[in-house]
């Protein structure tokens, strides 16, 4: 996933990681910091898991743009 311009992606990881125990990895070699990697394999491709992770984000860009 793309972060979005003027964000800072480790502090949206943190809080994501500290507030809604979610964690997701930045990108890597020429995507660093212009990238997420979400994993949803497994237990956490159940669709509440999905939805949570993605209000979440949607709250924490909200204040970021």
């Amino acid at each position: 996933m793309a972060v979005p311009e003027g964000v800072d992606e480790a502090a949206i990881r943190q809080r994501l990681l500290n507030e809604y125990n979610i964690e997701i990895a930045g990108g890597l070699g020429a995507f660093k910091g212009r990238a997420w990697r979400i994993g949803l394999m497994g237990y956490s491709c159940r669709r509440e898991n999905a939805t949570l992770l993605l209000s979440a984000l949607a709250h924490l860009l909200e204040g970021a743009v």
